[in-house]
């Protein structure tokens, strides 16, 4: 037995279970299994809030990954990904998954994207996921609001002032910029 199980049995047996033999501590059985139970439940417990915690879907699984369409930039680029959140230097993660939106607001002047970006001309900020329905998103880097609420209304994402991207379940692939290549070989 540990001391960590020890030692809670002792506290939890109380005095009167207690009989020294020897120097030595002696617990029934039962007391010490009930005892090395409760702690288990207890760590049990614990564990499964954690987990409610960051049950927020990433990848393909959430409803807010994918390409919308934004009516105050038609035909613009407005990607969003949920991704997982990233490793501490410390080995842990942080509670919340990271939202990432990519997007394009056109050329100056014009009120309807017509042509692709380039990979410079493209924004993206970041955002962490509140759980399944809500996000939090940084729009500091564009002038707008820090702490932007976006929420998932069935079929797009909802934002304060009323905007509402609408999912476009095919993709937008032509509003993407022609390389979007992450390695180039040499």
């Amino acid at each position: 037995m540990s001391r960590f199980a020890f030692t809670l049995a002792l506290l939890a047996a109380g005095s009167d279970a207690l009989a020294t033999d020897r120097g030595a501590f002696n617990l029934e059985r039962r007391q010490v299994f009930g005892v090395l139970g409760g702690a288990a439940a207890v760590v049990a417990g614990a564990g499964q809030a954690s987990a409610a915690a960051s049950t927020v879907k990433t990848g393909q699984a959430s409803l807010f990954t994918g390409d919308y369409d934004d009516p105050n930039h038609p035909d613009c680029l407005r990607q969003v990904k949920v991704v997982g959140a990233p490793m501490r230097a410390d080995g842990s993660r942080p509670r919340y998954a990271i939202i990432e939106v990519t997007g394009y607001d056109g050329k100056e002047g014009e009120k309807i994207c017509k042509a692709r970006p380039t990979r410079e001309e493209l924004w993206k900020v970041q955002g962490k996921m509140n759980n399944n329905d809500e996000a939090i998103l940084d729009f500091s880097s564009k002038g707008g609001p820090s702490n932007l609420v976006a929420k998932w209304d069935g079929d797009g994402i909802v934002f304060p002032d009323g905007n509402k991207w609408t999912k476009v379940s095919y993709g937008t692939n032509a509003r993407r910029p022609t390389d979007m290549s992450t390695l180039k070989s040499e």
